[in-house]
């Protein structure tokens, strides 16, 4: 795959990635966010309506409380009692189904105009009355299905106390069709359809705005009982069995003090009716934003693909053979500095690639000066004495019956002429094929190199020095520093024959080796490697490449009148292959 694909691919992956991530948690928290508002907010409404319910019901007990404790005082007084109910019927006609006063055995011996049905009745079997005559304190019934009126109702029952006793109960009863009794419920109602209704301790709907659901017990609905079981407040989103089905927020409250408790409901659709635009615009923003991103994360590849693209194009087109062209600095400022690297480096490879041409040709031209000076050696030295040792060997021959004397002369002369040609010949051989290198190594072969250089300039002190555990090194490695010793030493008589002092240094380290050259000749200025090869310093530049052909360094120091040091550095290639010299 091409480095723009997998930069695109590295980049837009995740980023889509991300953005779907993104766009699902957005999703969700856009969801659930308004959700858990709403929830909130259906709690907190049923429990305003169910503090506010509880303080009316506190109001009609407090009512029948006052008038309770007025009608202590007259208890076996039916007469006097049932004019107390008379007087108070203005404010007791909050209780619509009337009020009705019961003695200690549950006998209805007074009533308001109301509950006249109910006078002369019995009520010591109810449940209610059971209750306030054993606890003496207010109970608030559950829906009374069977009411003798003929009618559903609830019951607030206050007890009458004489003297620390017992003595009768006196009753507010609230007709269940006839809901005015809980007109502050009908505030719950909101312009998103909410409404409001009241449950007793046995989940019967005891006020609800629909006249035809009061009565009904919600245990019939799991959902809504298992809500109304747990007595939290508490809200949910609940979708009701019915035609339409369509959810809704149902919250549920206990009022405090009571056994009863207060549901509101709201349609869902309604209340985010409001929020789902703003949903919509986030939803928007965020797409814009993504947008966004991936066209400023498109302009900012091409920015750096198309420089890349551009490189890899000249690349293979030079790799065809073509010429380099300077490629255009543009893109982000790391690139600028890569492709300007690249520019530089190209232009110096070439400089360098025509510096080594001029050097193959120099190499080329020291070649065959070498093979001139070799062929001139042989014919002006060893040829002439090989022809003057054949003339002589015919003197020889002709003078050894003539006068053996003459001829014996003539075979000493012989015998010098083939000494001096055979060391001649030994000596080119050497030159070209040091033997004690390859038989004993390059320990042994630096102090000849040095003994001819002190034989070569008697003016001069040549030392050699070798430091260190001597090792047979590799023979490419021997060699390279034995050309570059041999080199550095010819350098000396060549250009420094006034040189009074001469070291050769070798040292064997645990890295690998380190050959020195010093003299305190004449010295010379050190250039780069170009002017040395248009200068003619073949032999330098050489030694150079030499060393860098097998991983080495080469240093030289010199400065005008001051001496030349050689300092090579050349590593092991593999240690394995190192032989301990005898």
């Amino acid at each position: 795959m091409r480095l723009q694909y997998r930069l695109i691919l590295a980049t837009f992956l995740p980023l889509l990635v991300f953005a779907l991530l993104s766009a699902a948690v957005s999703a969700y928290a856009l969801r659930q966010i308004p959700q858990e508002l709403v929830l909130q907010r259906g709690t907190a409404l049923a429990q305003v309506a169910a503090g506010g319910v509880a303080g009316n019901l506190r109001g009609y007990l407090r009512l029948l409380e006052t008038v309770a404790a007025e009608m202590a005082g007259f208890t076996g007084i039916p007469q006097r009692q049932q004019q107390i109910l008379a007087d108070r019927d203005d404010v007791l006609a909050v209780f619509t189904a009337g009020a009705i006063l019961l003695d200690a055995q549950g006998n209805a011996v007074a009533v308001t105009p109301a509950a006249e049905g109910a006078r002369g009745l019995n009520y010591a079997f109810r449940p209610y009355f059971q209750a306030v005559k054993a606890a003496q304190a207010p109970v608030f019934s559950s829906v009374l299905q069977d009411y003798p009126a003929g009618f559903n109702a609830v019951i607030i029952a206050a007890p009458i106390l004489r003297g620390g006793s017992f003595a009768g109960a006196l009753l507010g009863e609230f007709a269940l069709d006839r809901p005015e009794w809980a007109r502050d419920l009908n505030l719950l109602q909101t312009p998103q359809g909410g409404r409001a209704y009241l449950i007793d301790s046995t989940a019967t709907i005891i006020y609800h705005a629909d006249a035809a659901r009061i009565g009904v017990s919600i245990q019939t609905d799991p959902v809504l009982w298992r809500m109304v079981l747990g007595g939290e407040p508490r809200s949910m989103v609940y979708r009701p069995t019915g035609a339409d089905g369509r959810p809704v927020v149902v919250s549920f409250a206990p009022i405090p003090g009571i056994a009863w408790g207060v549901i509101t409901e709201e349609p869902w659709d309604a209340v985010l009716a409001a929020v789902i635009p703003y949903q919509w615009v986030v939803a928007g923003l965020m797409a814009f934003g993504i947008a966004l991103a991936l066209a400023a994360l498109a302009f900012s590849l091409r920015r750096v693909t198309g420089p890349l693209n551009a490189l890899v194009a000249e690349g293979q087109r030079v790799a065809t053979g073509q010429p380099f062209h300077p490629l255009p600095i543009q893109g982000p400022p790391d690139l600028r500095t890569l492709l300007r690297v690249v520019n530089e480096m190209v232009a110096r490879l070439g400089e360098q690639q025509a510096a080594l041409r001029r050097y193959a040709l120099q190499v080329l031209r020291g070649q065959e000066e070498e093979r001139l000076r070799l062929s001139r050696d042989l014919h002006d030295q060893t040829v002439q004495d090989l022809v003057a040792l054949s003339q002589r060997i015919e003197l020889c021959a002709d003078a050894l019956e003539d006068d053996p004397a003459a001829a014996k002369a003539r075979l000493s002369e012989v015998g010098a002429l083939a000494q001096n040609t055979l060391a001649e010949v030994r000596r080119m051989s050497k030159d070209l094929r040091p033997f004690v290198l390859e038989d004993l190594g390059l320990a042994a072969a630096l102090p000849v190199l040095a003994a001819d250089l002190e034989r070569g300039l008697p003016g001069a002190h040549v030392s050699c020095e070798i430091v260190g555990r001597a090792v047979r090194l590799p023979p490419e490695l021997e060699l390279t520093a034995y050309r570059i010793a041999q080199e550095a030493l010819n350098n000396v008589r060549r250009h420094a024959a006034g040189a009074t002092r001469v070291n050769v240094a070798l040292f064997y380290e645990e890295w690998g080796i380190q050959l020195m050259v010093e003299d305190d000749g004449r010295g010379f200025t050190l250039t780069d490697r170009e002017t040395l090869v248009r200068g003619g310093r073949q032999g330098l530049v050489g030694m150079m490449e030499r060393a860098q052909l097998f991983g080495g360094e080469l240093e030289v120091a010199t400065t005008p009148g001051a001496g030349t040091t050689v300092n090579l550095r050349l590593p092991w290639r593999d240690k394995a292959d190192l032989q301990h010299s005898p």
